[in-house]
């Protein structure tokens, strides 16, 4: 696809353990937010769907309050799950 946006999607821990790497290059529409990715990450890899929405995610470095952000060619996407262990 000529068109759209490309992405750098970080991915740490058991997120990246559930996909087999750590890094994914992803085209996404123009217009396209943080929501529309986590939406395409949990249909390309139907093993992150239950994580997914208890990962906390940054966009270029910067942590986010909410998942509606919109996104930017050559954007990093890093996605962290959350910590757990004792």
């Amino acid at each position: 696809m000529a068109d759209g946006i490309g992405v750098v999607v970080l991915l740490f821990a058991s997120v990246r353990e559930k996909v087999g790497r750590g890094k994914l290059e992803l085209r996404m529409c123009e217009g396209s937010t943080t929501s529309d990715l986590l939406a395409a990450l949990a249909q390309q890899h139907p093993a992150l769907a239950a994580v997914l929405p208890s990962c906390a995610l940054s966009v270029n470095r910067r942590y986010l309050s909410t998942e509606q952000v919109a996104l930017s060619d050559g954007d990093e996407i890093a996605v962290i799950p959350p910590v757990s262990g004792g």
